[in-house]
């Protein structure tokens, strides 16, 4: 998934979700919610590495691609589900598996 560097300064405005690591300028960053910035041996992203940009606009309309992180499947319990229609819980969790194993065959 890709966003805009300008989208991700709006996330930070809006105090959204961010992603937790994007790939910019053949560069993983990771956010440092501490200085609300994107953090790499290259420095900062919004701090030290636009400061160095002469072309500004054109740095807030790059993209950058969101590096998905993987998430744990959680176990159902019958005891979470009391009163729900259990057969909709266990499709919806298969159907979580069946989509984290396409990932896996897609990754490969």
């Amino acid at each position: 998934m890709k966003i805009k560097i300008i989208d991700l300064l709006h996330k930070i405005y809006n105090l959204d979700d961010m992603p937790g690591k994007i790939i910019f300028d053949n560069c993983v960053w990771r956010y440092c919610s501490e200085f609300q910035d994107y953090q790499s041996e290259r420095g900062y992203l919004f701090g030290d590495y636009m400061s160095h940009i002469n072309e500004t606009v054109k740095f807030l309309n790059a993209e950058v691609e969101i590096i998905e992180e993987d998430k744990k499947i959680e176990k159902i319990s019958y005891d979470d589900h009391v009163g729900i229609d259990l057969s909709e819980a266990v499709c919806n969790k298969l159907n979580e598996v069946i989509d984290a194993l396409n990932k896996l065959k897609a990754d490969d």
